[in-house]
Formats: structure tokens, C-alpha cells, sequence
């Protein structure tokens, strides 16, 4: 397990110790750093593999750059034809006089928007940055925007009924409907509890409780500021409706519109990443909105800014290309899973819930954590007396867990990607998914929970 704690703990060293001479604290530098030791303890030296590693990082990833990128400059034509404005007001004379009550009402309506796609990523770019400035008003860091907004995401794509993680475990284990049925509700009350715990850490951890100036409180009523920006509002709701279509009736219209020039796209490596749903769904948005005045006349400054805001984040996504090419070259999944299978059955509980962790926590994706991992360790499960809904418990929560956790958090990547196109200002990533880590433990926490009851 060397290959993977040097690395690891490397990693973390040259991001949290920044007294280190030049590079201390600079993520892409360290992200480098550790992609290079990975590939050194995996015993890939040919600097040919190197560059493949980091191209297979790059394709991996491209779907999460394309979608930072996009979203930049949709950001910055809802901000000039009212959009942000709208969400803002409108949330600020809801819940203006508190700001504990702000950030719970934001993290809920990102929660729902969640459940509503069942795609973290996708409520992160479409709901979470309409939140950016409401939440960024009330004093809070970039990295504490950006890590509420994922906290939101995060656990909204986890939320039934539409569960990725939850329906894929119980695909996995091939679980009867009733059994299923079983499961979704049981997640309903895990993922309740945690949302209640998550709201209250993040309005006592990252706000005080005071109002809002009242200098940015609107005057007028809630339905009186949806109606006067109602018309900045339909490229949103256009988003909305083709997420929804695509999610729940598995609609992808951006692809029947486009017919063979999607297929030609989606076989180019990298470039593909632009053939993502949500990301073709906010390149259709962002040129609507093109039909205002407004876009027209700013043109040019909303290019400028979308592109000139995204590039610091565009550059960490590089680095962590790098990262996570580096890891799937250098052999450390390999390394995972022997381990795992070397286990004896007294600590195959622990060991295969620590495995389906790391899994998710290197690679940032829950579905890889369930797919590599849990295809085999969850009919040990079975195997060894755990009911089924409880064994697809403990692959979808400490699935998700490790994707909550740091380096390759893809969502707070994107999150910190937005917040920072949206300020103006540098957002470490890496700090936000610290912010993260106490509810991705609450999430293990319930995992390995149901290994026992």
C-alpha cells in the first residue's frame, strides 16, 4: 500500500504545509508532484507513459473541464440579463434576516434541484451558480461558497428517487423491486438525518447569525420580483425542463438535434467532453440568451470574463488530469483491490468498506467506487448475512462518502470553478473539499453502520 499512501500523503503535505519553500500551497504545482511520485511508486518511468497517463487524465476529466468552461460563460450571461439578480433578491427577501436561515434555504433549494436532476454536477452548474452572489453577500469565504453548494449537490444526487448511487447498488446486487423499494426508503431517512446535520454545520460553521443590511433586503415581495424577472428567467427554466427530460425520461434532445455530428464528437477524445448532457444543455442556454438585447451589446465582455475567470481553474483541472491518469497507470487501483482480496473474513467487512472508500476518494466518482469495488465485495455481504437492502446501503452511502472526499472531488471542482468565475477571485479547491469532510464521514458513518444492524 506504499504506492498509495506516499502520494497521498505527499499531496496533502504540499497543499496544507505552505511555509514549504515556492511550491507549498500551490495546488497545480503539487498536484504535479504527486502525479510524478504516483507513477514512480507504480514503477511507470518511460516518460512516453507519462505523457499518455496525462492524456488519459485529461480524457477522463474532460467532461469536468468542458463543463467549468461552459459554465463560466453561462454564468455570465444570466448575470447580464438578470438572472442572478432575480435568485438574489428573491432569496434575500425570503430569508434576509438570517443568514443561518440564508444558507439553510440555499442548501435545501441546491438539494432539490439534485434530487430533481440526479446529477450533482448538473444542479452545481445550473442552480448552484445562481446562489454564488446571495451567499458570497453574507461575508463567506470562496471556498466556504463553493463547499455549501456542493454540500448541496452532493447530497441532493444521493436523495431518492432518483439515486444514482442507490440504484446502482441494488442493480449490482440485483435486487428484487420490493427489496429496492425497501432501499429508497431507507435512504430517504439516512439522507434526511445527514441534510439536517449538514445544514446545521454549514450555518454554524461557515456564517454568524445576523441579517442581511437592509440596504440589500428588496422592498418588494417575492412573487413581485419573479414577475419582473420572469423574462431572465426562461433560459434557466429551458435548462430545467431538457435536465429533467434527460434524467427522469432519459430524453437527451441536444443529442436527437444534433444526430451524427454528436457521434463524431463523442469519438474524439477530450473534445468529447463537450458531448456531456449538461454541458450541451448550457452551450444551448448560453446562446438563447443571445435573443437579449443585452448579451448582444456585451458580447465581447461577456467572452472576455467567462473566458478570462475560468482559466485558474481550468489549469488545477489540468493538474488533476495528471493526477488521476497517474493513479490508473501507476497500478494503485490494482493495488486496492488485492489488498482487499487478501483480507480474511474476520476483517473483509472493514477492509471492503475502507476499499469502496479510497476507491471513490481517488478516482472522485461513486459509480467507479461501486462498479470496481463493490461488484464483488457486496455479495460478500450477502454472502456473510447482510440483508439486501442493507448491503446496498453500505455500497451507495460510503460510495458517495469517497467521492465527498478529497483530492479528486469533481464536484467541488466545478463548484470552486464557478464561484470563482462568478467573483472574480482565486478559489482553492482542495480547501473546500476539507470543509466537506466531516459530513463525508457522517455519510461512512452510515455505511458501515448498516454492515451490523
Amino acid at each position: 500500500m506504499y504506492s498509495v499512501i506516499i502520494p497521498i500523503g505527499l499531496l496533502f503535505t504540499l497543499i496544507m504545509v505552505k511555509k514549504i519553500p515556492k511550491i507549498g500551497g500551490n495546488v497545480p504545482v503539487a498536484l504535479i508532484i504527486a502525479a510524478v511520485v504516483t507513477l514512480i511508486c507504480g514503477k511507470v518511468y518511460n516518460p512516453i507513459e507519462w505523457g499518455k497517463a496525462w492524456i488519459n487524465g485529461l480524457d477522463r476529466l474532460s467532461w469536468v473541464m468542458a463543463l467549468s468552461f461552459v459554465g463560466s460563460f453561462y454564468g455570465e450571461t444570466q448575470a447580464v440579463i438578470g438572472t442572478l439578480d432575480t435568485v438574489v433578491d428573491l432569496f434575500r427577501s425570503l430569508f434576509g434576516k438570517s443568514s443561518r436561515g440564508m444558507v439553510c434555504a440555499v442548501i435545501v433549494a441546491i438539494v432539490v434541484g439534485g434530487e430533481a436532476f440526479g446529477d450533482c454536477n448538473g444542479a452545481a452548474a445550473v442552480i448552484g451558480l445562481l446562489v454564488v452572489p446571495a451567499l458570497a453577500g453574507m461575508g463567506m469565504s470562496g471556498e466556504k461558497v463553493a463547499a455549501t453548494i456542493a454540500l448541496g449537490c452532493m447530497l441532493g444526487s444521493i436523495m431518492p428517487p432518483i439515486s444514482q448511487a442507490v440504484m446502482l447498488s441494488t442493480s449490482i446486487l440485483d435486487l428484487p423491486q420490493s427489496v429496492v423499494d425497501e432501499t429508497i426508503n431507507l435512504t430517504f431517512i439516512t439522507a434526511g438525518i445527514i441534510l439536517v446535520l449538514s445544514m446545521a454545520y454549514a450555518a454554524f460553521g461557515f456564517v454568524k447569525n445576523q441579517p442581511l443590511p437592509k440596504e440589500l433586503i428588496p422592498e418588494d415581495k417575492p412573487l413581485t420580483i419573479v414577475k419582473k424577472g420572469f423574462a431572465g428567467l426562461l433560459p434557466l427554466i429551458l435548462v430545467i425542463v431538457l435536465i429533467i427530460a434527460n434524467s427522469i425520461f432519459n430524453l437527451n434532445i441536444m443529442k436527437m438535434l444534433l444526430g451524427p455530428v454528436y457521434d463524431f464528437l463523442a469519438g474524439i477524445p477530450i473534445i468529447k467532453g463537450f458531448t456531456n448532457s449538461i454541458v450541451m444543455i448550457l452551450i444551448a442556454a448560453s446562446l438563447i440568451t443571445f435573443i437579449f438585447k443585452k448579451v448582444r451589446d456585451n458580447a465581447k465582455e461577456v467572452l472576455q470574463s467567462g473566458f478570462k475567470n475560468v482559466i485558474p481553474s481550468l489549469e488545477i483541472q489540468a493538474c488533476a488530469a495528471f493526477f488521476v491518469g497517474a493513479i490508473l497507470a501507476g497500478g494503485q487501483i490494482d493495488v486496492i483491490i488485492n489488498t482487499m482480496e487478501n483480507l480474511s473474513d474476520n476483517v473483509v467487512k472493514i477492509g471492503g468498506g475502507i476499499a469502496t472508500v479510497l476507491m471513490g476518494m481517488l478516482t472522485g466518482s461513486q459509480t467507479s467506487a461501486q462498479n470496481i469495488i463493490f461488484t464483488f465485495f457486496g455479495p460478500l455481504l450477502l454472502h456473510m448475512g447482510v440483508s439486501g437492502s442493507h448491503a446496498a446501503m453500505v455500497g451507495s452511502h460510503l460510495a458517495s462518502a469517497g467521492q465527498m472526499m478529497p483530492p479528486a472531488n469533481f464536484t467541488v471542482m466545478i463548484c470552486a470553478a464557478l464561484v470563482s468565475s462568478s467573483l472574480g477571485k482565486k478559489v482553492d479547491p482542495l480547501k473546500a473539499m476539507m470543509y466537506l469532510l466531516p459530513i463525508a464521514l457522517s455519510l461512512a458513518v452510515v455505511g458501515f453502520l448498516f454492515m451490523y444492524i
